[in-house]
């Protein structure tokens, strides 16, 4: 099996980084993690499919969170009790994650914005919206702004993904068979699901069971239950084949491509990682890799005008867990500037 040992490490850029190593998830003994671990309000978004919507505070704009590929569902837990503070905060399970239902494949990033507005709409949460995305959610936060711009307040991208990255790194000498070591073999772990028996050996639970020995009797009951999920793992492969250079297509970026308008002035800030993890790479790789991740965030920040990278440094993959206040200041920061452009 190729899967890392915890599906957190997957959730950094699709097949892309899977050797890179990230700051630890959040435990389910803090007690900010508890309210991810049950449903809430499970809004019908097309017949017979409801997807999972947890909602604090009140106010306009709505913000609403997405996360990376596979979650975990925990990484805003700093946040998004502070930004609900504000105003009205959001998060959801995306199709085939958490308590939501699965959707049709693929699970490609035009099937997932088109997801979140029907959820948007359906919920009754009207624009304009805010939109933060992790990582693969960066990818989603884009396409939602070409598509749904005149619906946008703001947005805050936080280490996102974004078009065309893996071909940019596989240009990088030495990394695409870098990169090939790592790529994901979701097989045995759909094999896992189906049978509909946890795992007893030690490989298999690390590699299929996203499980920390600090996790209460409810996170451990609730992340196996979406571990054993077939809909789950299918929804993993079919987000990592989207959005990195499968069979010699990347579909995520090309529909990025087809959709992409200008930004205007929108309210923008794009957060870096400063101190971001290469393992398994040569160390004369890594600067080139580096230079590559912060030029791909700069072209984002720069598609408006009043966009703005900011490199956080001391964090990994995981600036929401690494440094939650730098988050929440740019989410307010955002905020701000689309309360002024609003009037």
């Amino acid at each position: 099996m190729k899967i890392p040992a915890s599906r957190s490490l997957a959730a950094l850029f699709g097949m892309l980084l899977l050797g890179v190593s990230i700051a630890t998830p959040a435990r389910a003994d803090d007690a900010a993690a508890a309210p991810y671990y049950r449903a809430h309000r499970l809004v019908e978004i097309a017949p017979g499919r409801k997807l999972n919507l947890y909602c604090v505070g009140a106010g306009s704009p709505v913000v609403i969170f997405d996360y990376g590929l596979g979650g975990p569902p925990t990484a805003w837990k700093d946040i998004q009790p502070a930004i609900g503070r504000i105003t009205t905060a959001c998060t959801y399970d995306r199709a085939g994650y958490g308590f939501s239902d699965a959707g049709p494949l693929p699970r490609d990033t035009s099937a997932e914005v088109t997801d979140l507005h029907r959820l948007l709409q359906a919920a009754h949460l009207k624009p304009p919206y805010v939109f933060v995305g992790h990582s693969l959610g960066g990818l989603n936060g884009a396409l939602f702004a070409d598509r749904y711009f005149n619906q946008l307040a703001g947005m805050v991208l936080v280490d996102p993904a974004f078009a065309h990255q893996d071909e940019k790194f596989n240009a990088i000498p030495g990394v695409q068979a870098a990169f090939a070591k790592h790529a994901p073999d979701y097989s045995e772990c759909i094999a896992m699901a189906k049978s509909g028996q946890l795992p007893t050996d030690a490989k298999r639970i690390d590699a299929c069971l996203d499980r920390d020995k600090s996790d209460d009797a409810t996170a451990r009951t609730v992340k196996d239950r979406w571990d054993m999920s077939v809909d789950q793992w299918l929804t993993y492969q079919s987000e990592s084949q989207s959005s990195a250079f499968y069979l010699g297509k990347n579909l995520d970026s090309s529909e990025l491509d087809a959709a992409q308008r200008n930004w205007g002035d929108l309210p923008l800030i794009v957060l870096t990682s400063g101190d971001k993890h290469y393992e398994g790479f040569p160390a004369d790789q890594i600067p080139a890799m580096t230079a590559l991740w912060k030029s791909g965030h700069d072209e984002l920040a720069a598609r408006s005008t009043r966009g703005r990278n900011i490199v956080v440094p001391g964090s990994n993959h995981y600036i929401q867990l690494d440094h939650p206040a730098v988050v929440i200041d740019a989410i307010r920061k955002v905020l701000a500037l689309a309360k002024q452009k609003g009037g």
